[in-house]
C-alpha cells in the first residue's frame, strides 16, 4: 500500500496530525529565537487544522468509527478549543500558574496520544510518520527549556 492510497479522510487525518506537531515543535523553537511572528504565524496556522480535523470527525461520527477513537478525537479538538480561547480569545496567560498549566499540559498530552493512536489504526506507517513528529516536538521541547551555555 502507498502512502498516499488511503481513503480521502483517513489520509487528510494523518497529513493534519503530522502538520499539527510540526507547527508546534515551530512554535516552540520560534519562542527559544524570540520571533513572536514566528509564533503567531504557527499558532494561526495550527489552529486552523481544526477546520481539517472537524470535517474528518464528522465523517467518522457518521461511518460509527470506535468509540476509543471518538474520544480520542474529541480530546484533540476540545484541546484546540481551550487553545484557541485561552491565547486568542481571553488571551489568558495560563502558563504562568500551576494550577491551570498542568491541568492543560495533561490534556495536550491526551491530545497527542490520540493524534498518534488514531494514525496506527489508519495505517501502521503512517502512526510511525506521525510518532516521529511527535517526537520532532518534544525535540523542539526540550531545546526551548534548554539554557543557552554562557559566554566567556
Amino acid at each position: 500500500m502507498s502512502l498516499f492510497s488511503l481513503d480521502g479522510f483517513d489520509l487528510l487525518f494523518v497529513i493534519s496530525a503530522t502538520i499539527f506537531n510540526l507547527l508546534i515543535a515551530g512554535i516552540f523553537i520560534a519562542q527559544k529565537k524570540g520571533r513572536p511572528k514566528w509564533v503567531r504565524g504557527f499558532g494561526t496556522a495550527w489552529l486552523f487544522l481544526a477546520i481539517p480535523l472537524t470535517i474528518v470527525f464528522i465523517r467518522y461520527l457518521s461511518l460509527g468509527k470506535a468509540a476509543w477513537i471518538m474520544i480520542y478525537f474529541s480530546f484533540i479538538l476540545f484541546y484546540m478549543l481551550v487553545e484557541w480561547l485561552l491565547d486568542y480569545v481571553f488571551k489568558y496567560d495560563f502558563r504562568a500558574q500551576k494550577r491551570t498549566h498542568i491541568p492543560y499540559i495533561i490534556l495536550e498530552y491526551i491530545a497527542l496520544f490520540g493524534l498518534i493512536g488514531i494514525s496506527f489504526e489508519i495505517d501502521r506507517t503512517w502512526g510511525f510518520i506521525v510518532s516521529f513528529s511527535f517526537w520532532a516536538l518534544l525535540g523542539s521541547l526540550i531545546y526551548l527549556y534548554a539554557r543557552k551555555k554562557k559566554e566567556t
